[in-house]
Formats: structure tokens, C-alpha cells, sequence
């Protein structure tokens, strides 16, 4: 049982549970000792449910976990990683895609670690503690979606729920060492308790140990629910399908950014460099970037994550009937509401207006040719548990540190597009950085086919 949960990934897992190879309860047994045993020193998963029999979808039996921000699932408190929401009611309900994920046949078993509100890139919440990274335990496992990238990259599981506002499914995939695809806006609901997140900002979908899973929780995921103010393009057909056959050549534009002073260390550079090679010998066209979006925190993501953090936290006031009290807030969310406080509706409107010019200026990159572009998922490996923590003094230090730490991620979340972290490079301290490639507006398939085959002339798991 341990050689088959640390070498497959959940299409696996299941495959083998379906041709009896071994039982679900066997499975289940057999991860919820894995958590017993390694959570602990990790933090990963944070709060424990009872699993549910699992219906029989194409992932029956395989054990899962949903990320403690945004998306209910009932019978838990969704406390967003916040002190201030750690007594929220218990849900009666699942979100679409926690519902999704339900029908799939996955097996439910717990809710993993995020920084208070998402608002990090680190996990490291007050309210939970610090999540470390299974490559380096000194080390952060990225965030916001760090619970899930710990609980992969260490075996406690084989593929979980994330969500990425700012880069959060991309940046702790980086820093664990795993494969991460965030989805075109629109791609995945966010029905049936919001429209979108953060105005379009964020998606949701997983963190995998391989391609094959991502493709396949998209297909069984994917698609809009009653409602829905907007749906990402329909695809030309199943994206398990897309990943069977190669990409078309493609013109890939590399960007370091080294033009706007950006600073990457050696494991960044290798990653890039990794990842150009390994593109030029599977027949890809690489050129220099000029790209016309270079970032997307701050700015217009600034105004509409202050704006939502303080809508949050007006709605959790009036359902507990008080205002948070001194330390119900850690400090970057104090900030954020304190500055949502002087923002205007103009500036809101602004901010959508210019997220929204945007997305167009990509779109006319893209329209020039480009297929792709390229360029390092983090500009460092991850940093020690601790580095990135704000206090009430260091609030814009923290900011201007999380943008060196991850100045390439948020623009796909500024455009809409979607956006993958490939794990094509590993340091002599077996540490590493993504290789970051984003797609046109609603381009998962050709993602998710060039990173099998990307995969398949160097396997990503298990890595041996």
C-alpha cells in the first residue's frame, strides 16, 4: 500500500481500487494513517472530518481534501484561516465544486491550511500555525494554497483543492515541487455563496502530482452553475483527451524580468533555462518577451483585494454581532480594511476598468502569435518559516517582499488567463522553482498538453 500511494496519482488510485488491486477502505485506512503520522510536523491539514461513503464516480475511493477558504463543505466552519472566523457557523451545505467534487467519488477527509483571508504568500495563519514544506520543513510550503501543496508534495495525499487570487495555486506548487494549473476565469463556479472571486481575480481548482490528474479533476469540475454572471469559453472537448496527443509547435515568449528590474536567484534562472531547453528540444519556437502586462499586484488588484477583504469582514461582523475585536485581525487584513475605508466606488470602478484593459492587452499580445509565455513561476526557492510573516510595523515591507518573492504569477490572475507551474528543475539541496507558462484566455488544453508532454520527456512524480 505504501509503494502504491507514494508512486500514483488519484486516476491511479482509483484505476487500481475499481480493478480491486486493493479496497477503498484499505485506501482510506491507509491515508488517514499517513496523516496521523505526518501531519503533525507539517500543518497541512487542519481540521479532521469523518469521511462519507464515496459515490461511484471516475475518482471513487480516493481520499481528498478542500482548502479552509472560500468554498463551503458542510459540516465544517470555513474560518479563511482567521481567528475572526473561527466560531463562524457550521456549513449546511458544499459549494458547487466541493459538490463536483463529491459525485467525482472523492473521499472527503479534511479542510487544509491557508493565511488568513488568502491574503499571503506564505502559510503561516495565526489561527493554525505555520505550514512547512516537505522538501525542507525550515522552510514555507508557499500559500495561499500551502495546506494543499504540503499535503501532496509529503504523500498524505495524492491531489487537493486549491485556489489562486494572486498566484496561490501556482506559487506553493513552485515551492513544493509539484504541478499546479490555475483555470481560465470563468472556468470553474464559485456558485452557489458568490459569482466570482475577488472580482475574477481569483479561480479555483488543484494542486497535482501529475498532469494527468489536473486534467481530469478539470473535466469532472469544470463548467458553469445557475447564475453564473460569465463562463469561461466551452473547450472542443475533454481535456483528458487533449493530453493524449502532443501540442502543436509553439512560439513560447521567455520573460525574466530582468528589463523591470526584477532579481532571480540561480534555482529561478535554472528553472527557466530548464525549461527553454526542454521546450527547443521537443521542437518549440522560443523568442525574447515584450510583454505589455508585466504585473498584476497592486494596482487595480490592490484596490479590488482591499475592497473584498473588508466586505468579508463586514459580513462575518453583522452574522457574529460585533466588530472584530484587537486580535481577531491579523495585520496585513487590518490594513487592508483600514484602506478600503478611504477607497471611493469610483476607485473600485476604476480598478475593474483597468483590470479589465488588461486582459485586452493580452489578448492583442496573443493575437500577434504568441502561444504562450514563459517565464520562472517564483524569483527564489521558498523562503524560512517566518521570513514572510507581517507584523504591525512592517505591513508595506511584507508587500514589497512578497512582490520580490512572487513578482510573475499575478498578472494571469490581473487578464484572466490561465497558467501553469511545471516541476522541470531541482537544486543540489533539492529545492526548486516552477517553470510558468500562460495561455491565452480560456487556453487550458494547450497547457495541459504541452505540460504532458513536458511530463512525459521528464517525469515529474515519483521522483526518484
Amino acid at each position: 500500500m505504501d509503494d502504491l500511494l507514494d508512486r500514483t496519482d488519484a486516476v491511479g488510485l482509483a484505476d487500481a481500487i475499481r480493478a480491486g488491486e486493493v479496497s477503498e477502505a484499505e485506501v482510506l485506512d491507509a491515508t488517514l494513517a499517513r496523516i496521523d503520522q505526518r501531519n503533525p510536523a507539517l500543518n497541512a491539514i487542519t481540521t479532521a472530518v469523518d469521511p462519507e461513503p464515496a459515490a461511484d464516480g471516475r475518482l471513487r475511493g480516493v481520499p481528498f481534501a478542500v482548502k479552509d477558504l472560500h468554498f463551503a463543505m458542510r459540516g465544517t466552519v470555513t474560518t479563511h484561516g482567521s481567528r475572526f472566523f473561527a466560531d463562524a457557523p457550521v456549513s449546511g451545505h458544499d459549494a458547487e465544486v466541493v459538490r463536483r467534487y463529491r459525485a467525482a467519488g472523492l473521499v472527503l477527509v479534511g479542510r487544509t491550511n491557508s493565511p488568513e483571508f488568502g491574503l499571503s504568500t506564505t502559510t503561516e495563519p495565526a489561527l493554525f500555525g505555520p505550514c512547512a514544506n516537505p522538501l525542507d520543513p525550515t522552510r514555507s510550503a508557499g500559500g495561499s494554497s500551502g495546506g494543499a501543496s504540503s499535503a501532496v508534495a509529503s504523500g498524505m495525499l495524492t491531489v487537493a483543492h486549491a485556489s489562486d487570487g494572486g498566484g496561490s495555486i501556482r506559487i506553493p506548487s513552485s515551492a513544493c515541487g509539484l504541478f499546479g494549473l490555475k483555470p481560465t476565469r470563468g472556468r470553474i463556479s464559485f456558485a452557489p455563496d458568490a459569482g466570482e472571486g475577488w472580482s475574477g481575480y481569483s479561480c479555483t481548482h488543484v494542486i497535482s502530482r501529475t498532469v494527468r490528474d489536473s486534467a481530469v479533476l478539470l473535466d469532472l469540475t469544470a463548467g458553469p452553475a445557475p447564475g453564473d454572471p460569465y463562463v469561461a469559453p466551452e473547450p472542443t472537448g475533454p481535456y483528458e483527451e487533449a493530453i493524449a496527443s502532443p501540442p502543436p509547435v509553439l512560439r513560447i515568449a521567455v520573460w525574466d524580468g530582468s528589463a523591470d528590474r526584477i532579481e532571480i536567484d540561480s534555482v529561478a534562472r535554472g528553472a527557466l533555462d530548464a525549461a527553454v531547453a526542454l521546450c527547443e528540444q521537443l521542437g518549440h519556437h522560443i523568442e525574447e518577451a515584450d510583454l505589455p502586462v508585466r504585473r498584476g499586484m497592486g494596482g487595480p488588484q490592490g484596490v479590488i483585494t482591499c475592497a473584498h477583504t473588508a466586505a468579508l469582514v463586514a459580513r462575518r461582523t453583522a452574522q457574529a454581532g460585533r466588530p472584530p475585536a484587537d486580535d481577531d485581525l491579523e495585520p496585513v487584513a487590518k490594513s487592508l480594511v483600514a484602506r478600503a475605508a478611504a477607497l471611493s466606488a469610483a476607485d473600485y470602478a476604476q480598478a475593474l476598468a483597468d483590470t479589465h484593459r488588461l486582459g485586452r492587452l493580452m489578448a492583442a499580445y496573443h493575437a500577434t502569435g504568441i502561444d504562450l509565455v514563459l517565464t520562472p513561476a517564483l524569483a527564489t526557492v521558498p523562503p524560512l518559516l517566518g521570513e514572510l510573516v507581517a507584523t504591525d510595523d512592517n505591513v508595506a515591507q511584507w508587500g514589497a517582499r512578497q512582490g520580490s518573492y512572487s513578482p510573475f504569477c499575478a498578472m494571469a490572475n490581473a487578464t484572466g488567463q490561465p497558467a501553469m507551474s511545471v516541476p522541470l528543475y531541482f537544486d543540489d539541496r533539492g529545492l526548486t522553482v516552477g517553470s510558468h507558462f500562460i495561455a491565452p484566455y480560456g487556453g487550458e488544453a494547450v497547457l495541459l498538453q504541452l505540460a504532458a508532454q513536458l511530463e512525459e520527456a521528464q517525469p515529474f512524480w515519483p521522483r526518484l
